[in-house]
């Protein structure tokens, strides 16, 4: 009988999966742990034919856990499971040599249908496995996530280096004697590592790495030796810049007299540029009017914000990151509620009003197109805002966002 480890911090959900299971029990026998830590335990005594799990988790996430795989269970395949699903990033996973994405709230047809696809398959030898995840693919997955975190770099059993991120961005990285986006590079350069995180240093690391990872990861391509043994290809980034919006100049980083040089493109079709952030920005600026308005955000699935009109100058990219966090639990909960998936958010605090808003088009309409937006959007408003005017703004003005995302 094969074994499937299913790793998840929601009780309610494994509950509700090991009833699902039951159907299925002649098929293959499921084990389940609630984070990373315990599922380590089940690993080091139970042989697992896959392994599906979340990767936000208390104790010890899913990235914690994918490292430990790297090292001691690089062969056995596994599925990752995400509030944050898009097409782009399912795209992208694939690319990392993933089984697969499934998005949460879990369909359970969709779950069954990839774990028996896979076992029936018998596993075939480098799917889906971290047998071989490049360090690059990784970082991406750290950026996503938003993970803050020391990471060891090993190569052929011996220490190479490490990098220090912090809330997902890159900050510093050792290799030897180098530091910075020299040790980058170099450690980019390396075949088939292993990974694993370490304690957090206890004293404030130092930044010496401003550059976005994008860059680094092209620059690092553009570095490597034709004859390494391991490559990347240049196509296998381009699906990152679908995920990672924050890759498009924002506007503190961008100098107002020279134009901006990165750009990202959606769905091969539109390049968001300057200008068409400064069109975002102007549809946005409707709530201006509103009032007791404070700031209002667009922001990719993931909490990336990709434009603001901030007057009261709060710190609207990191406000709008935790509104997004509150929107995804949200959702989860009206999905087990049975109720449908929620679309809207309102945090009444004492010193302000925060409206968030959800745009999913992949499933909020029957869309046939091939373009479809999912964008999210954060608005701050004071206890004396109209708030019956600026949620009904809300619905008209992410509509019109939305149009940028197609």
């Amino acid at each position: 009988m094969k074994n499937v480890l299913i790793v998840d911090d929601e009780k309610s959900l494994i509950l509700t999966l090991k009833t699902g299971f039951e159907a299925y029990k002649d098929q293959f026998n499921v084990l389940t742990a609630g984070n990373g830590r315990e599922a380590m335990k089940i690993m080091e005594s139970a042989n697992l034919d896959l392994v599906v799990t979340d990767l936000k988790m208390p104790v010890m996430d899913g990235l914690e856990l994918l490292a430990y795989m790297s090292i001691n269970l690089p062969s056995v395949p596994f599925i990752v499971m995400t509030a944050f699903g898009t097409p782009a990033i399912e795209k992208k996973l694939k690319k990392m040599n993933m089984l697969q994405m499934i998005e949460k709230p879990l369909n359970f047809e969709e779950l069954v249908q990839s774990i028996s696809e896979h076992l029936e398959g018998d596993g075939k030898e480098g799917v889906g496995t971290l047998s071989g995840i490049s360090l690059s693919n990784f970082l991406q997955l750290i950026e996503m996530e938003q993970k803050t975190c020391l990471l060891e770099i090993r190569s052929e059993g011996k220490k190479q280096g490490m990098f220090y991120c912090k809330d997902g961005e890159l900050y510093d990285a050792i290799c030897g004697d180098i530091t910075g986006e020299e040790a980058v590079y170099k450690l980019l350069a390396l075949a088939k590592v292993q990974l694993s995180f370490r304690s957090l240093p206890k004293k404030m690391v130092k930044r010496r790495i401003k550059t976005k990872l994008m860059s680094l990861l092209l620059e690092g391509l553009s570095q490597k030796d034709e004859n390494e043994a391991e490559t990347i290809d240049p196509s296998e980034l381009d699906p990152v810049l679908d995920i990672i919006e924050g890759d498009l100049l924002k506007e503190e980083d961008a100098d107002p007299q020279e134009p901006a040089e990165i750009s990202v493109t959606k769905n091969n079709k539109t390049d968001k540029g300057v200008n068409e952030m400064a069109e975002i920005k102007e549809v946005l600026a409707k709530f201006t009017d509103v009032d007791g308005f404070q700031a209002v955000g667009a922001f990719s699935p993931n909490g990336e914000m990709v434009a603001e009109v901030n007057p009261a100058g709060i710190k609207i990219a990191e406000l709008g990151a935790l509104a997004n966090d509150v929107l995804l639990k949200a959702q989860k909960a009206t999905e087990i509620m049975g109720v449908g998936r929620g679309q809207l958010v309102h945090i009444e605090a004492p010193k302000a009003h925060v409206v968030a808003r959800c745009l999913n088009e992949a499933t909020d309409f029957a869309a046939t197109s091939a373009g479809r937006a999912h964008v999210h959007m954060v608005v701050v408003l004071n206890k004396e805002c109209n708030l019956a005017m600026a949620k009904m703004k809300v619905d008209g003005v992410i509509q019109e966002v939305a149009s940028f995302f197609r």
